[in-house]
């Protein structure tokens, strides 16, 4: 399967063959190919599409790490129990809500995403270290910021990027300083861009139940949670994720069920739909006068 135009000219990659063998030799080189693996699996496509190929490659996963909060959306856990079911692979529900409420006490809501990230992060390299793993696999691909931390990285080992050696490195080192073992994080899709994941997606035949939300990346549709729609400067709050899971999951229900992507920031109350319809506003705007009128 060739990949796009850009993976080929930015990130030197131009097959799923070539990304196969980079992949193996990345962990011939670090002496870990039989090495366990767990995984955080949000149940979207890009933790999917790489679970699927690091099966594929015949590697070795051992556990899903699914996590999840309050008001996280329900589809996000049947999706990952079905992916648990295809692979046959176990999977571990972590609830993330105490350390959520205790870590954005006092943050704006710009931050929320990071702060959950990094949670999630945490808690994936405790797990692994219980479970006596040190490779942890993310869906991360070339839309992520990590991107250009895997970059630096490069430079200062190889004093240039190594592309076909972005997939397993240490990033971020901090889970491995001063430590005996090294920490390693598996990205499979890092080179990838936004086509190809999609491509790769059919190619397993992986099929992703969507929540209808806006998301966090206009025309990529990469859905998250209803928190990230938490307007920048708010001061977040217990009572603002209610209201956030709330009025966006009412306006999802309706997204779906007429077939666009619909979601609504708060408190300032701005609505964001795609496509950008007057009739999808409407549909929006009716049935938010109504709950606020029950």
């Amino acid at each position: 399967m060739e990949f796009s135009e850009w993976t080929k000219s930015k990130r030197k990659l131009n097959n799923l063959d070539e990304l196969k063998k980079d992949i193996i030799e990345q962990f011939k080189e670090k002496n870990v190919l039989d090495e366990g693996i767990v995984v955080m699996a949000s149940g979207g496509k890009d933790s999917s599409t790489a679970i699927a190929l690091a099966k594929d490659l015949n590697l070795k996963i051992e556990y899903l790490i699914h996590f999840y909060h309050r008001w996280s959306w329900d589809v996000s856990k049947k999706m990952v129990e079905k992916i648990s079911e295809k692979f046959n692979i176990p999977v571990i529900f972590y609830d993330i809500t105490d350390e959520l409420l205790k870590r954005t006490k006092g943050a704006k809501g710009s931050s929320i995403c990071r702060i959950c990230k990094n949670i999630m992060k945490d808690k994936a390299v405790d797990i692994a270290k219980e479970k006596n793993i040190r490779i942890i696999m993310t869906g991360d691909s070339a839309l992520e910021k990590v991107s250009g931390a895997v970059m630096n990285y490069l430079r200062d080992v190889y004093g240039e990027v190594k592309y076909n050696r972005m997939e397993l490195t240490p990033v971020p080192q901090k889970y491995s300083k001063n430590k005996d073992r090294e920490i390693l994080f598996f990205r499979p899709l890092i080179r990838l861009s936004f086509e190809d994941i999609l491509k790769l997606m059919n190619y397993y035949n992986i099929k992703v139940e969507k929540a209808h939300e806006v998301g966090d990346k206009f025309g990529f549709w990469r859905e998250g949670c209803c928190l990230q729609y938490a307007d920048e400067d708010i001061t977040l709050s217990e009572k603002l994720f209610g209201d956030l899971y709330k009025y966006n999951k009412l306006v999802t229900e309706i997204a779906k069920k007429y077939g666009f992507r619909a979601s609504i920031k708060l408190p300032s109350k701005r609505i964001m739909v795609v496509p950008k319809k007057e009739e999808y506003l409407e549909l929006i705007k009716n049935a938010l006068r109504d709950i606020n009128e029950s």
